[in-house]
Parts: structure tokens; sequence; C-alpha cells
């Protein structure tokens, strides 16, 4: 009988001996796997650390995402690490092989995944550093789209919205009666200027001094919107590309509807965001020519002669679809640009005394081998033209 339980005392001593060594190699497996996922990149310019990437980093921005994707744009990350306007971009791979890159030659073949793998045009890359070049123009841009509505909020000489980072561009204690907001959607600055050189935008090119802003990434009209109407970067916003159409944050328009103010927006065929607080006016195409613009001019000017608010907002589409179609170079996209300084020109002449005038564009424009496009961190669409204007 004792011999029995012997033999059983070394069956089981075996059995937890066995079951010890696969815990072992078990947790050491699992242990390999987790560092495997875990990695980092270090993110120099001038070959000074500025920050450093992480698979918890790419992870927040494909979870935040309204799609399924396993990806997402290099240029989010560039983004996220304080970098707007960028020349070149070096990649130390892990082989201890170097690659240098032009920026916008690359821009939008370039991503990057939860495993820290880059891919650009195709060829994968799994980095250890990336050394930044920024563009000497991105130190020369002062302003951005998220000075605009705190600079609306003041010259309207309402409170500063809490959220906000953008600064006030009124140097001045004046108060105004009236400001309105001018938004002309895919305005390409390049373009724009060009165009102002060669006396085709008449309006334009005779009021006031147009200057270069920065707008948000992803340069579209969700988030620039979102960063427009609260002064605050996406990050705060939470409106971090398509599919998002409102943010808890404070807008200017539920400041002004606070205090006391009246809000009417004006828009084209749709509302690309959630203009909330503000009596807003959905255009549309009345007369069936394809366009909304000129329906656009005449509901604003409807509103400025008989019942001018205290705020008002017009947006004007059709340059932005023009650019898609054919690209920020054709002759239909500077014909909208023509048409619009137009109708700024009779708007002017019909506003009231005593009014703060900001014109503005969310986002500019690449051009693409179908037409035009925008979303990329690139110069062509981070730009934007700002011009303050007074009556």
């Amino acid at each position: 009988m004792a011999d029995k339980h012997r033999e059983h005392r070394i069956e089981l001593t075996m059995i937890t001996r066995e079951f010890r060594i696969f815990l072992v190699l078990f947790t050491s497996i699992i242990a390999l796997s987790g560092c495997q996922n875990q990695w980092q990149i270090a993110v120099l310019t001038n070959g000074k650390g500025v920050n450093t990437l992480s698979k918890k980093d790419v992870s927040f921005y494909i979870e935040k995402s309204v799609e399924e994707i396993e990806v997402i744009p290099l240029g989010q990350m560039l983004f996220a690490s304080g970098f707007t306007l960028v020349d070149e971009i070096t990649l130390r791979c892990k082989d201890d092989e170097v690659r240098a890159f032009i920026w916008d030659e690359i821009a939008e073949q370039s991503t990057i995944s939860k495993k820290g793998e880059v891919m650009i045009n195709a060829e994968s890359c799994y980095p250890t550093e990336m050394n930044i070049s920024p563009s000497a123009l991105a130190g020369e841009i002062e302003y951005s789209i998220m000075d605009i509505s705190p600079t609306v909020a003041d010259a309207l000489d309402l409170p500063q919205l809490p959220d906000a980072i953008g600064k006030s561009l009124i140097t001045d204690t004046y108060i105004w009666e009236h400001a309105v907001m001018i938004l002309m959607d895919g305005v390409q600055y390049d373009q724009l200027s060009e165009m102002i050189d060669d006396e085709r935008l008449t309006f334009l090119g005779s009021h006031g001094e147009l200057t270069q802003g920065l707008t948000v990434y992803p340069p579209i009209t969700t988030s620039s919107s979102a960063s427009l109407l609260t002064g605050a970067p996406p990050i705060e916003t939470g409106i971090f590309g398509h599919g998002y159409r409102s943010t808890a944050l404070t807008i200017l328009f539920d400041l002004a509807f606070e205090n006391g103010k009246t809000v009417t927006a004006i828009e084209g065929t749709s509302l690309p965001f959630n203009l909330r607080n503000a009596e807003t006016s959905l255009s549309g195409d009345q007369d069936g020519n394809g366009y909304s613009d000129d329906n656009v001019f005449l509901n604003s000017m409807d509103v400025i002669l008989d019942q001018m608010p205290d705020l008002l907002y017009i947006h004007f589409h059709e340059i932005d679809d023009m650019g898609h179609s054919y690209g920020p170079e054709s002759a239909e996209y500077a014909s909208a640009l023509i048409r619009v300084d137009g109708y700024l020109s009779q708007m002017f002449e019909a506003l009231p005394d005593n009014t703060f005038i900001a014109i503005f564009s969310d986002h500019g424009m690449h051009t693409t081998t179908d037409g035009g496009n925008h979303g990329t961190l690139m110069a062509n669409d981070l730009i934007i033209p700002i011009l303050l204007l007074t009556k």
C-alpha cells in the first residue's frame, strides 16, 4: 500500500514539473510575442529628437477612424509630432538601410501600421529612426485657421472660446456691430495669389492684404470646420477625418447665441458640419445649372439686405468642386474663383457699415492625374488664404 502511495506521489511530482515547464515556456512565448509587438521609432529633425512613435500612437488614430482600416497615412503621425510643411524625410530601417525621400513625392503613398511597418510606394521598411526636414516656409507662416473664430469673437466683443489655442488677429479695441465669415472651399493659395498678380480677381486683388495661414490635418472640410469654429486642433475637437459631423467643444455660434447675438449660416446643397445655434439655410441648386454658389450668393444678398444678423457665415462650394473634377490649375477652377470674386464685390457693397469681414479657405488643393484632391500633409493642401477686411 505504501509503495502505491509513493508511486502516486512520484507521478504527481512529474506531472507538476512538466506543467511548470509548460507554463515557463508558454509565458516566455507570450512575453516574446509581446516584445515583438512593441516598437518605437525615434522622430528627429536636424538630428535632434523631437518625439517617439509607438504602437499606441498609431492604434489611437486607427481606432478613431469611422472605417475599418489597418494603416494610417504617415502624414498623420508627422502632424501629431508637430510637423506641418515638410521638405524631406529620411528613414533608417531595422537592417540599417537609410532611405531618403522628397516628402511631397511620396506623401500620398506613405502609410504606417500598428506593427510599425512603413510602406512607401509599396516598399516596406520597419524604421528605427525618422529624420524630418521641415520646410523653411513653415516657420514663416504665422496665421492658422484656428485664429479666425477667436478673431471674429474679438471683433464682436464676445468672450474668448474656452478651448481655443488660436489667437485673435485684431490689434485694436474697436467693436464692430456685425461680422461676416466667408468660406471659399478648396482654394489653393498659390493659384489664388497668381490670379491676383495677373489682375484676374478684381475684388480680392484690391481689398486688404492677402496672407498665408495653415489649416489642420487632415486638410478636409470636416476637420477644418471643427478647428475653424472652436479655435482648437483635431486632438481636442475629436474630428479626425471623414464621417464626423459635430464636436462636443464650444463653437463660435454657441458663444454668440449664449451672448444674445443672432447668427445666420448660408450653405450650399448640403451641410458638411453641424452649425448648431445658427439659423441655417441650404441654398441648393435652385436654377438647375449644376452649381450652388449662385444660389448661395442670392440667399446671402437677401439676408444682408433684409435681415442682417450680428454674425453671418457664408460657404461657397464650387471652387472645391471644380478642383476635384478638373484640378486647381484648370480653366474651370479659375472660372469658379472669378465668379466668387464677383459675388464678394457685390456683397461687400451691400454690407452695412461697421462690419468686420473674414474671407478664408478651409483647405487647399493639389493636382492629381485625374483632377485634384486634398487631405494630404503637403503645402498645397495645408496653406490657406486669409483676408481680413472692415467696412
